[in-house]
């Protein structure tokens, strides 16, 4: 039987590393939201902070639009980028980053433009 102080820790470093991984808690635009012009900015909130060590923009044609996250690789709560004027169409916009505990973690938001 594990002493009551032991079990205590167990419990809070599993809580810990549950805390480390960071997921998304919401976006602008919401993932498969559907806007009536250009997003002048993208944001994806997260729960915890994470480095952004890659960010892709990409409508359904494969033309990839220059982004990058406007905290630069610093370990921040949101994503942010600012896209070009983008036309009417379907996009995706996917991530790669670091958790503060060293995992690699990706997702992605997809979102249409219904006007120009």
């Amino acid at each position: 039987v594990l002493p009551l102080a032991t079990l205590a820790l167990l419990l809070s470093l599993a809580a810990e590393s549950v805390n480390a991984h960071s997921m998304v808690t919401s976006s602008t635009p919401a993932d498969g939201a559907t806007v009536g012009e250009s997003p002048e900015r993208i944001a994806v909130a997260l729960s915890a902070p994470m480095r952004i060590v890659s960010v892709t923009l990409r409508a359904e044609d494969g033309t990839d639009y220059a982004v990058s996250a406007m905290a630069g690789r610093s370990a921040s709560d949101r994503l942010v980028v600012e896209p070009p004027n983008l036309p009417a169409g379907d996009y995706t916009l996917e991530w790669r980053g670091l958790s503060g505990d060293g995992h690699t973690l990706s997702a992605a938001l997809s979102f249409t433009v219904s006007e120009r």
